[in-house]
């Protein structure tokens, strides 16, 4: 079988700089378990989490573009594979920012003792019909729990509003 994706500049220019990477994804349809095996393998080679994720997402773009030029996968697993990709960015970038915030600021605080507020992101549109394409935007809801504050650092110190700390992040 001949490879007509190798025609696309876009197919072209990721095989080119990414050649080592590509081989780091493994064969088939991407899914979630193969985005956190190539992430991982990313991370340990260097790239920081904002890098490894931009990689990653070039990466599997290419991926569907080989098996959707080539017949070998059927418009509803790219649609399927493009809104589990974003989903893992989405909870990805989640976990490391609030990581990094929760490091300044503490954990923002919930009603109970030991509970932390909670931020949830809602996909609107094709996201969450589970419908994206390879050029579809995402609209996004973010809500959380309820106002408070955080906890403040190790110290105790830089504590702000749950407000403020979900605008953050």
């Amino acid at each position: 079988a001949s490879d007509v994706a190798q025609h696309s500049r876009f197919v072209q220019r990721i095989r080119r700089r990414y050649a080592l990477e590509l081989s780091w994804l493994p064969e088939g349809q991407p899914n979630p378990a193969s985005f956190d095996t190539l992430n991982s393998q990313l991370e340990t080679s260097g790239y920081r989490p904002e890098e490894a994720m931009r990689v990653l997402r070039h990466l599997v773009l290419e991926r569907l573009a080989a098996l959707d030029c080539n017949s070998q996968i059927s418009l509803e697993a790219v649609t399927l594979t493009m809104t589990e990709l974003a989903q893992w960015c989405l909870d990805r970038a989640l976990s490391v920012c609030r990581d990094e915030l929760v490091d300044i600021h503490g954990e923002p605080g919930s009603l109970g003792p030991g509970q932390t507020c909670r931020l949830w992101i809602i996909g609107m549109g094709k996201l969450g019909a589970r419908e994206l394409n390879v050029s579809s935007d995402i609209d996004l809801v973010y809500v959380y729990e309820h106002e408070g504050q955080t906890q403040g650092n190790a110290m105790g110190a830089k504590r702000v509003s749950n407000h403020e700390f979900f605008c953050k992040l």
